[in-house]
């Protein structure tokens, strides 16, 4: 296997520049999971990655070998695509030994990696089988035992699962995660869907307009995310924001005055803060409850119900909506007054300018590129 590395990747189509100078390393055997919204470049820069397409400036290294111009099938790289891109034609079995057929391998080398893929797949009994009799969920995995088969050095993934309904998601994802068990292999994985990203992912590379925002462990992103971007884009529901002012700064604390006119300490290093300053507080709704102390007031616009808890989403006025999660047995209807109270060491603060302000328990994750990687490829 090997571990991958771009220094200052850079792609334009003609005047239209959409990565914009990418510094990222990926170790040996890591699974790494490219996040964003739509249009951000994940998958473009896992095209570039691929080969399918050329980097304009800037440099990439597939262990330690600088590959820009060297050909996908030379690059030692595996691809599974959205769509599942079979031959109609062949059956199963051909169409996972197609790419080791032109690669001139034995029968019996082939006949052991299809069958070794097959297993680890649970697709043996269906070798025989022409794609249009086979389900969605079956149809990725024969996608991905053709990667498997190659043996490559790194596996790529470009929304795989997005065409399957949600039972099929939930088992392929944990065959893919079992997949990269059991072969430790890098893994460098694109999609939209965040459950995906948190579950499968060693680190989540989060990417905006082409830059890339934060990257870290799943946890790193959810409790320290490094800016706005990220604090709105990690998670589900996303993150509530209150416009507030600067009260007072202590040595390890701000105080800031909330619109409804109460004040909250919140436990952050100041980092230069002043008062009367305007920033942003975060907080999760998992981090917020219903209690007659709360600080802030709203109206229940709706409730909804997932059994073992509930969302309620309180129009906290001046177009403010607040999302609460609340236990399955609470009990609140639309149109109720409620007080939140919000939990203050799970509370972040965000500048004007959308930086994070450190936490007591240490500031956010360090920068995306990883020197020690990127020395190690020059």
């Amino acid at each position: 296997m090997a571990d991958v590395v771009l220094k200052s990747v850079q792609k334009s189509f003609g005047k239209a520049k959409i990565i914009h100078g990418v510094d990222l390393g990926i170790r040996d055997g890591e699974f790494v999971v490219f996040v964003g919204p739509s249009g951000c470049g994940k998958s473009t820069l896992l095209r570039l990655i691929a080969g399918l397409e050329d980097i304009t400036a800037g440099d990439l290294f597939i262990g330690g070998e600088r590959v820009n111009d060297l050909a996908p099938a030379r690059r030692g790289i595996a691809m599974v695509f959205q769509s599942y891109a079979l031959y109609p034609h062949m059956n199963v079995y051909d169409n996972m030994a197609f790419g080791l057929e032109l690669a001139k391998s034995s029968k019996g080398e082939i006949d052991r990696k299809v069958r070794e893929a097959a297993r680890m797949l649970q697709i043996e009994a269906l070798l025989d089988r022409k794609p249009k009799q086979l389900s969605g969920g079956q149809r990725q995995r024969v996608a991905i035992g053709r990667a498997i088969v190659r043996d490559p050095k790194v596996f790529l993934f470009d929304e795989p699962l997005s065409n399957l309904d949600a039972a099929l998601r939930v088992q392929t994802r944990i065959e893919i995660a079992k997949l990269h068990t059991d072969t430790r292999a890098t893994m460098i994985y694109v999609t939209h869907d965040q459950v995906e990203a948190m579950t499968l992912a060693d680190r989540i590379v989060v990417l905006n307009a082409g830059r890339i925002e934060q990257v870290g462990t799943p946890l790193d992103l959810y409790h320290r995310p490094a800016n706005l971007f990220v604090a709105g884009f990690i998670g589900s529901p996303q993150m509530n924001f209150i416009e507030c002012k600067v009260a007072g700064v202590g040595p390890d604390e701000v105080l800031v005055s909330l619109p409804s006119g109460g004040t909250l300490s919140v436990p952050v290093l100041p980092d230069g803060v002043q008062t009367g300053e305007a920033v942003t507080l975060g907080i999760r709704p998992d981090h917020v409850r219903v209690s007659p102390r709360g600080s802030v007031g709203g109206r229940v616009e709706l409730v909804e119900e997932l059994g073992e808890n509930h969302l309620l989403y309180v129009d906290a006025g001046q177009g403010r909506r607040l999302t609460v999660r609340e236990p399955g047995d609470a009990r609140h209807e639309v149109g109720s007054t409620v007080s939140l109270d919000l939990a203050r060491e799970f509370c972040h603060l965000f500048r004007r300018s959308g930086e994070a302000l450190p936490s007591r328990a240490g500031t956010a994750s360090p920068a995306p590129s990883s020197p020690d990687l990127a020395s190690s490829a020059a």
